[in-house]
């Protein structure tokens, strides 16, 4: 597809750290052992590497949190201690974890009070690329995010080196901007968002950075490689309201799964990410130089920064920055297919909802169906149901619709169902339709909701209730 025949939205990059984080790798030989993690939620000053310090939230003192990787099957237990002022929960971003081990205050779970603590267990299963992070109020804008690799229970090979990025956007100043910078108007001005009064919800911040694990370009750590190395790039897009479209200069990037589900391996010259979604990719280093991984900035000047990837040699060379020109091809869920056939039940769905996505005219407020959470309907299902969601977008904003709970599949006609895609979150463009299909195989009320945090915020929410048994 013709990358100019897409409309871009909110981009740009920050810079790589390191991703890996001691002690939280299981002990070789012990995968099948229960692997036991501390998670201490508390305010920390944090530097994203240039300007001062400023005070936001972080997990065991650093933001991100630190990275926690498992085998597939293995016992998690997850001790999350909260020493901030206010109530916290983590969420199991992707996985289908049991309806208790959720993280969703209110809903799943009461929120851990200050000064308390709560468990998680749950077994780490499908292998893939996940992420965690605090379901309450907009902690997530805060710093309160971290990866979760489940490696397959075989582990698979074929790569020389590995890194997971973490994408998140910024406001650099104390408690992250919630309180100290101004709101963002809906469409950037183009339509003001009207008053929503005292304790209504926030519009988004004007952020004025853009960071791939806590740094900001030029101050991360640049990927260094070798001629010939074949690297896999783990991208989390853990930005509370940022979409990236993503280049790397002088390559092309092969996508190998989407939320952690490994598709059929297609070479690209762009990929998107939307909140919440994870993007698996790799390149081989068969162009020598000094390059750019780089987010199209989309007028956000210098605040849309990028990651080196430097061929030994080059290490004192100004990197190229990706020429996004017309005619680049971009990676959309049409492209792409399920790895391996995955049983679908055959048939229509027994329940079929539709959602319509609206807001954003002159109010502070985003709704499904003329709907807002917790005054939304609830999506009635029973077990074994295979459930549509048919999402009718009716704003000029994206949305990216996640559900919790479950892996759902993107309804395409030009593929037969075993090769659907499987997902858990999908964003829904302006004035589009977009389908998805799920099993009702975990029970529990989930929620399901845009995963733009100040959207989820605004309205845009609702529950799938099982009923029945």
């Amino acid at each position: 597809m013709d990358y100019t025949r897409r409309r871009f939205l909110q981009t740009s990059l920050g810079a790589l750290a390191a991703a890996a984080a001691t002690g939280l790798w299981p002990v070789p030989g012990q995968a099948a052992a229960e692997h036991r993690v501390e998670l201490v939620a508390q305010a920390a000053k944090i530097s994203l590497g240039e300007g001062p310090e400023f005070e936001a939230m972080a997990y065991n003192g650093q933001t991100p949190g630190p990275v926690i990787r498992v085998r597939e099957g293995q016992s998690l237990n997850i001790s999350l201690k909260n020493r901030l002022l206010r109530p916290t929960t983590i969420h199991w971003h992707g996985l289908p974890v049991p309806n208790p081990m959720d993280g969703v205050p209110g809903v799943t779970q009461a929120a851990v009070p200050p000064g308390e603590s709560f468990t998680y267990r749950f077994r780490a299963r499908p292998a893939g690329t996940y992420f965690y992070h605090s379901h309450q109020g907009y902690q997530l804008d805060q710093g309160l995010y971290g990866a979760l690799i489940v490696e397959p229970a075989r582990p698979v090979g074929g790569w020389d080196r590995e890194e997971v990025l973490l994408l998140a956007d910024w406001v650099v100043a104390d408690g992250a901007g919630l309180a100290h910078v101004p709101r963002r108007p809906a469409m950037g001005g183009m339509m003001g968002r009207g008053s929503a009064g005292p304790g209504g919800p926030l519009a988004e911040p004007y952020y004025q950075g853009y960071a791939v694990n806590g740094r900001l370009y030029p101050h991360g750590s640049p990927l260094k490689v070798k001629k010939g190395d074949k690297v896999r790039l783990r991208l989390i897009n853990a930005s509370s309201s940022t979409t990236y479209d993503l280049c790397l200069a002088g390559h092309r990037l092969t996508v190998l799964a989407l939320d952690g589900q490994d598709v059929t391996p297609r070479a690209f010259d762009v990929v998107r990410l939307a909140m919440g979604e994870r993007v698996d990719v790799e390149f081989v280093a068969d162009n020598p130089g000094a390059w750019l991984l780089q987010a199209n900035d989309s007028g956000q000047g210098e605040s849309g920064l990028a990651v080196a990837v430097l061929y030994q040699g080059a290490e004192d060379r100004a990197p190229v920055r990706p020429d996004f020109h017309p005619g680049l091809s971009l990676a959309t869920y049409w492209d792409l297919a399920a790895a391996r056939p995955v049983a679908h039940p055959a048939g229509p769905p027994q329940r079929w909802y539709r959602q319509v996505l609206s807001g954003g005219m002159h109010s502070p407020y985003w709704s499904i169906n003329g709907r807002l959470y917790p005054n939304s309907e609830r999506l009635a299902v029973t077990p074994g149901d295979k459930v549509r969601l048919s999402y009718l977008n009716r704003s000029m904003m994206p949305h990216p619709m996640h559900l919790h709970g479950h892996f759902f599949r993107i309804v395409n006609f030009a593929l037969p169902p075993e090769r659907w895609l499987v997902k858990d979150t999908a964003i829904v463009e302006p004035m589009r339709r977009l389908d998805v299909e799920f099993i009702a195989d975990n029970p529990g009320d989930w929620f399901h909701h845009c995963h733009h945090l100040y959207h989820m915020g605004a309205g845009m929410a609702n529950l799938v209730t099982y009923t029945g048994a």
